[in-house]
């Protein structure tokens, strides 16, 4: 039903431009239905959002938002499309090759656009992650964007986010560190703890996400009810939050099993 309700919504926002949202308009609905995609797990409302996320672009003076807003849905939909197995591993790249093109976009029109940079290091990250021999160049474009993203907004809880995941998944001997992820995860959950939104545009993602990363450090570290716990937070925050509650969670009661290897 969401997803037909969503189709219609959009199909009927083509066929009748006298009707035309705002920009902004576009943009706050182009959130909901992104939000209610993944928690659904319903691509077809994922795409729709990132079609509405495009109709805004016509709006010059909103087209920064357009393109990150874009970028963010390709970067969601890469997450579903890897969790349905490496067949899709080709329509990924695709995808994010398309978010970073969006996010270069974003931050050439608003250079001031920390949310842009931390999600473009977070893209590179993820095409590394495919193709760990991009690291060699993809390695520095995604440090470059994040120091810049810190350096713009050092307490924004999503760019504390985006620093602390990659603190925690680049190896060692690349200078990461899953201690200081951990710290990272614990510092952005007590940002978004204090994070007002004012503006219905501006980012809002993120604070379920924090303690879902929370508790895969703690479970990394051995401490499986810290672990439980963060999860058990993040469904506080978010209880259709699909990643904890259909992978992280029951893959942590399986690893609590007495049966555990």
């Amino acid at each position: 039903m969401l997803r037909f309700l969503l189709s219609l919504a959009f199909i009927f926002s083509l066929a009748y431009p006298a009707f035309a949202q705002s920009a902004d308009s576009l943009i706050v609905s182009g959130k909901q239905m992104l939000q209610a995609g993944e928690n659904a797990g319903d691509l077809d409302a994922m795409y729709a959002s990132r079609a509405t996320f495009e109709r805004a672009l016509a709006d010059t003076s909103l087209a920064a938002w357009g393109h990150y807003y874009m970028a963010l849905a390709d970067y969601r939909i890469v997450d579903f499309l890897l969790a349905a197995g490496e067949q899709n591993k080709d329509a990924s790249s695709e995808h994010l090759k398309a978010a970073v093109e969006h996010l270069q976009e974003a931050t050439r029109l608003d250079p001031q656009a920390a949310e842009a940079y931390s999600l473009l290091a977070s893209a590179y990250g993820r095409q590394i992650g495919l193709s760990p021999i991009k690291g060699m160049v993809l390695g520095g474009r995604a440090d470059k964007a994040l120091r810049k993203a810190m350096q713009l907004a050092p307490n924004n809880p999503r760019v504390v986010l985006s620093s602390a995941i990659s603190d925690f998944n680049t190896p060692k001997m690349f200078g990461g560190s899953k201690e200081e992820g951990l710290q990272g995860f614990q510092r952005a959950a007590e940002l978004f703890a204090q994070e007002e939104p004012t503006d219905p545009i501006h980012p809002v993602w993120g604070h379920s996400r924090t303690y879902a990363w929370l508790g895969i450090a703690y479970q990394d570290q051995g401490d499986l009810e810290q672990a439980r716990a963060a999860f058990e937070k993040a469904l506080e925050i978010d209880p259709d939050f699909g990643w904890v509650k259909y992978v992280l969670l029951p893959g942590l009661e399986k690893a609590n099993s007495p049966d555990a290897p």
